[in-house]
């Protein structure tokens, strides 16, 4: 979902002088909010950046493979 959907969901409660204070969102849309959060979090480890860095540079270098489907890789796996 994205962050505009998102908003146009949400409902605000504001204070006595018309600032949001708090939100109400739909379960299934917090759970996606969670779902996401989480994801980030995983993402933005060191060791995951240092892991997509490495990876890069074995593309650039040509070290990658590259298979028409899951079976061909997993053959490859198995030699």
């Amino acid at each position: 979902m994205s962050a505009t959907s998102l908003q146009n969901r949400a409902k605000y409660i504001s204070h006595l002088y018309g600032k949001p204070t708090e939100v109400i969102i739909l379960y299934k849309v917090f759970q996606e909010f969670l779902e996401m959060k989480m994801s980030m979090e995983i993402y933005e480890r060191e060791e995951v950046q240092e892991g997509l860095k490495r990876s890069k540079e074995e593309v650039r270098k040509g070290k990658a493979r590259s298979f028409t489907d899951i079976d061909e890789a997993i053959e490859w796996l198995k030699k």
